[in-house]
Parts: structure tokens; C-alpha cells; sequence
């Protein structure tokens, strides 16, 4: 008895200490960001870079690339992150047709039915398929224009966490498709609170030793902070013994760096890589 009793008392004592803690962290001061290239009448889009964040000398805005953090909004008010790697002038009419968006999602599919998963509540196929384990997390990269067309949802907020030269951005941008094929082959359950979209992001950003931008956060009561809630953010798929690869793409020249981009994105790959699944029992 007096074994359960401690271990009660044990148990309240780390939930009063972890909610503290939150609570603390909460009512934090807001994170350190920059605002960039906010129009006060477009209040869709919000774009900012951390505060340590500057941009390097010699490299004009013209050729500047930049690795960032989009968000959109998804269900309860949580956000769905995922990685960009961009021209730092987006809004340059020359280029607005060409295709050197590059992201990386994290998407949840339907093993079953190989194909994306129904996560919409409202239809009455969603919650038992999910529930009933046929849903799988999966990663891919994407090439878009600067339309940035691909998903039907709109970017809310981005954060800029890395600049530098387009060479530099597209050995990034490779190297975190390593991580990718891995997540994509792995086949993890897709939990909406743990391996979800968000690890996948924090997945890869840790793979290429990216920062974290305070602004997304996984405990819903850092809003309190001006934060965005980001679920599942805290928990990275990244292998203990990963290393990188980026030292293999500097004998690539920069045609063969965009060859080897659009190669290797596309959802096709990604649903390349369900595993079978077990033979079913004959009635």
C-alpha cells in the first residue's frame, strides 16, 4: 500500500511539475521574429525570419535561396508545417511560371486503398479507417511554380531560418529526400498527436541541422504566447546514427542539382513505397 501510495504522489507530483512548466513557458514573451515583406491589407499571409538570422554578404537578393517554415491551418485550430526551399525574391515576374518551389510534407495515406488518406471527420469513412489502422505516415517532396498550386490549402505564416546561395539550398533540399525515402518506406502508423505532418518537418529539419522557429510550438497552451500550435512538433523520426550527405552533391553541377530535385519529387514515389499488406483469410 505504501508502494501505491508513493507512486500516486510520484505520479501528481511530475504532472503539477510539467504544468508548471507549460504554463510558464506559456505566458512567455513572444518569439523573436523579424516580419518580412508583410502587406498590412493582406492579412492571409504572415512572413517572418528569426531574429539571429541575417542575410550573407556577396550574395545579391536576385540570387539569394532561403530554407523556411510554412504553416496552414488544419482542424482544432492546430497548423500543418512543412519545409520550403526558395528564391528569397518571390515576387519577381520573371520567374513567377518556373518551377523551383521545392517543399517537403509529411502526409498521411491510406495503406488499404493506396492513396491519400481521408482525414475529414465529417465523411463517415474517415474516423474508422483511421481508427482501425489504415492510415500510415508518409513524406514526399514537391516542385512547384510560385503559385505554389500543388495542395488546395493556403500558407498562413512562414519563417525564413536559413539563406544562402541556390547551390547551397538544393544540396539542403537533397539531403533532406534521404529522410524522406526512409519515413516513405518505414510505413509508421500516422497518429494525429504524434507521428503526423509535424515530426516529419522536424524530422528533416533536424537531419540538416536547421533551427527551430519558436513560433510553431507543440503545447497548445503556448498560444497563450502568440505561438502556433503545432501537435506532434516535439517528436523526431531522425535515426541516432544519421549522418549527412551533402558533401556527395558538391560534384554536382547546378543543372544536374535541379535534375536530380524534380527526379526525385513527386507523390508517385511516395506511394511507391506501401508494403504489402498480409494476405487476407479466405471465409
Amino acid at each position: 500500500m505504501k508502494i501505491k501510495r508513493f507512486v500516486k504522489k510520484l505520479g501528481a507530483i511530475f504532472a503539477l511539475s510539467a504544468g508548471v512548466f507549460r504554463g510558464a513557458d506559456a505566458c512567455s514573451e513572444k518569439p523573436a521574429l523579424v516580419p518580412l515583406f508583410n502587406d498590412v491589407s493582406n492579412r492571409e499571409l504572415h512572413e517572418y525570419r528569426l531574429a539571429s538570422l541575417q542575410k550573407p554578404a556577396g550574395i545579391d537578393d536576385r540570387d539569394l535561396w532561403r530554407v523556411r517554415v510554412g504553416a496552414w491551418e488544419i482542424a482544432a485550430g492546430g497548423y500543418h508545417t512543412y519545409l520550403e526551399f526558395s528564391p528569397y525574391l518571390d515576387s519577381d515576374p520573371a520567374r513567377a511560371k518556373t518551377k523551383e518551389i521545392y517543399q517537403i510534407h509529411g502526409i498521411a495515406c491510406d495503406e488499404v486503398r493506396r492513396t491519400w488518406a481521408e482525414m475529414n471527420p465529417r465523411h463517415k469513412n474517415a474516423i474508422p479507417q483511421y481508427l482501425h489502422g489504415d492510415y500510415v505516415l508518409k513524406a514526399m517532396g514537391v516542385v512547384q511554380d510560385h503559385d505554389r498550386t500543388y495542395f488546395r490549402d493556403r500558407t498562413t505564416e512562414y519563417v525564413d531560418i536559413f539563406y544562402g546561395s541556390k547551390q547551397d539550398v538544393l544540396k539542403m533540399y537533397l539531403d533532406g529526400m534521404r529522410l524522406v525515402e526512409k519515413i516513405s518506406r518505414d510505413n509508421e502508423p500516422y497518429i494525429l498527436l504524434n507521428h503526423n505532418s509535424n515530426s516529419t518537418e522536424r524530422s528533416v529539419r533536424d537531419a540538416l541541422g536547421l533551427p527551430d522557429p519558436e513560433l510553431f510550438v507543440p503545447y497548445r497552451l503556448q498560444e497563450l504566447g502568440g505561438r502556433k500550435w503545432a501537435p506532434g512538433l516535439e517528436l523526431s523520426l531522425l535515426p541516432r546514427e544519421w549522418k549527412s550527405a551533402r558533401a556527395e552533391f558538391d560534384k554536382l553541377s547546378m543543372q544536374q542539382l535541379e535534375e536530380r530535385a524534380a527526379r526525385i519529387s513527386g507523390a508517385e514515389k511516395m506511394f511507391a513505397t506501401f508494403r504489402p499488406l498480409p494476405l487476407q483469410p479466405r471465409p
